[in-house]
């Protein structure tokens, strides 16, 4: 492999591994109620952020004389997007904690139990970076599923628990808002497996 290539898919990959810190540094702030993880989260999420544009460039440039590459061209975005949703999850753990919001029991269970599966989930789907593997695409796609499902099971419920008044609706709000950028990381996670090993997949004859 050329060392451009390696060079670039490097840095791909350093952006999957900066949104996989990130998620551990939120699970930090939310189980001990502190900002001060979420400034070295902003701050990893802006990396991300400024890479994006620059890398997809880069991409599209050496796949024209590099084929194989034509399915890393939308990582980055996708990787922007799970970044986005990151800083998200960082404003909406930010409010709760300067205004000092309180959520039950079962909520915070539900998050940090979410949160610990999507650090499960971008620690493979930044390997298959610099490794396509049809197994990580596998655990990938299942995970997805699975915090999608629990997820909504979790609105479900937390909806029920509003309307017989157990929970705050400026709780409720963080709250709900905490599982749909959850779900959409969990979805960017998941493009990036299948596109990367439907590429390399033998086409049907």
């Amino acid at each position: 492999m050329k060392e451009d290539v390696k060079d670039l898919l490097r840095s791909i990959h350093f952006m999957g591994n900066n949104a996989e810190n990130c998620i551990s540094l939120l699970q930090t702030a939310f189980i001990y109620n502190s900002s001060k993880p979420l400034k070295d989260c902003h701050s990893r999420v802006e990396d991300i952020k400024k890479a994006e544009a620059p890398l997809t460039k880069r991409t599209t440039e050496i796949s024209r004389d590099n084929p194989d590459l034509k399915p890393y061209i939308s990582i980055p975005v996708h990787l922007l997007r799970i970044g986005e949703n990151i800083e998200k999850l960082t404003e909406l753990m930010d409010k709760k904690i300067k205004d000092n919001i309180l959520f039950s029991d079962r909520a915070v269970t539900e998050i940090t139990f979410l949160l610990q599966r999507l650090s499960d989930i971008l620690r493979p789907t930044a390997d298959m970076i610099l490794a396509k593997n049809t197994i990580l695409r596998r655990y990938i796609e299942e995970s997805e599923i699975g915090i999608v499902k629990r997820a909504t099971e979790y609105a479900t419920l937390h909806e029920e628990r509003l309307i017989e008044g157990l929970c705050l609706p400026v709780a409720s709000s963080i709250y709900i808002n905490m599982l749909d950028a959850i779900k959409n990381i969990a979805w960017h996670a998941k493009e990036i497996a299948v596109k990367l090993v439907e590429w390399s997949l033998p086409k049907a004859q």
